[in-house]
């Protein structure tokens, strides 16, 4: 904000000695009261850690460095019964229907544009199961089926992506804006012709009384670019069946609560209600929007640091809760 300069000119000569003395008085006062401006704005400037007081939402934004390493990353394991299984079940599809343990997510390098705005240039990752097997050697498929057997990459390290993210609060309320536009370059993306994706998320959160809970809301709204018909033409007849479809669109709304232990502890629970997508128009598929089967997750948060931020969690469906249809995870944010 730029100092106000409030300049008087006293064009009375005839007034002698008293004129000059109020001259010097009016310069006086002007001299203090740009200093008092000055004062102001100084105070008005605030550390972006006034604003956003949450310790996840603190680590979500990035360290206050001008450039720092940032990290979004998670990892999905087994079910209650069996955490480090080399299995897990898809507890948001069947029981029956495993998928492997892994750990997945973006790492990059972020610069600190302003006060409250970041860029960051990132990349995916993605470290299949690896709690088993030599960690330098392929994944062999445990998973009954047709596939049990069959050599899986044990990493893959694909898809950058560019992020801009802005903290700051509003009429009380902690708020993170946040837009990626990733371009696709894993196998699986290049047999479907996915081009890369747009996501734009916003992120509110508010202290509920005196009491230590907060609510709050995050909105997610992700548009998947395509080049045209999938590369892969083994594709083909599973599309014509509509046993395996293209989605263009993602539509979602996260309700999520928190208790606040202390500065370092929180309890932490997610709702995963709202999911929708949208099926791409070919193949007769139909255009409608489907909401995605609901999940919940329950964990405690962690702040190590100001910049590092774990969340131990147990993520089930609300309609058919047991232990074997439950996965533990951890998600991290870290930045360096």
């Amino acid at each position: 904000m730029k100092k106000q300069f409030l300049m008087a000119m006293i064009l009375m000569a005839a007034v002698g000695a008293r004129a000059e003395d109020a001259a010097t008085t009016a310069s006086q006062t002007t001299n203090t009261m740009n200093a008092n401006v000055s004062d102001t704005n100084k105070a008005q400037v605030k550390d972006i850690d006034d604003e956003i007081t949450n310790a996840r939402l603190r680590a979500q934004l990035g360290s206050k460095s001008r450039w720092s390493f940032k990290s979004a990353l998670g990892y999905s394991g087994g079910s209650i019964n069996e955490p480090t299984s080399d299995t897990r079940p898809n507890y948001r599809a069947s029981a029956t229907v495993e998928g492997l343990p892994g750990l997945a997510g973006t790492i990059g390098i972020n610069y600190r544009l302003t006060e409250r705005d970041n860029l960051s240039l990132n990349t995916g990752i993605n470290i299949v199961d690896p709690l088993h097997g030599g960690i330098t050697k392929p994944v062999f498929d445990p998973r009954e089926g047709e596939n049990k057997g069959k050599s899986i990459s044990r990493y893959q390290v694909a898809t950058p992506s560019l992020d801009w993210s802005r903290g700051y609060k509003a009429f009380g309320i902690q708020n993170i804006s946040e837009a990626t536009l990733s371009y696709n370059t894993d196998s699986d993306s290049a047999d479907l012709n996915a081009l890369g994706d747009l996501a734009l998320s916003q992120t509110v959160l508010a202290d509920l009384g005196a009491s230590n809970w907060s609510g709050g809301l995050a909105f997610t709204y992700d548009y998947s670019f395509y080049g045209g018909s999938v590369n892969n033409k083994d594709y083909v007849p599973a599309l014509e069946a509509h046993k395996l479809v293209r989605s263009d669109m993602m539509v979602a709304l996260y309700p999520f609560a928190e208790y606040a232990f202390n500065d370092k502890y929180s309890f932490r629970t997610v709702f995963g209600y709202f999911e929708f997508f949208h099926n791409k128009a070919e193949y007769n598929n139909r255009t409608t929007f489907y909401q995605q089967e609901p999940y919940q997750s329950v964990g405690v948060g962690i702040s190590v640091t100001r910049d590092i931020y774990v969340y131990p969690n147990i993520q089930f469906a609300p309609k058919d809760i047991r232990a074997d249809r439950t996965n533990v995870a951890l998600s991290t944010n870290i930045n360096i």
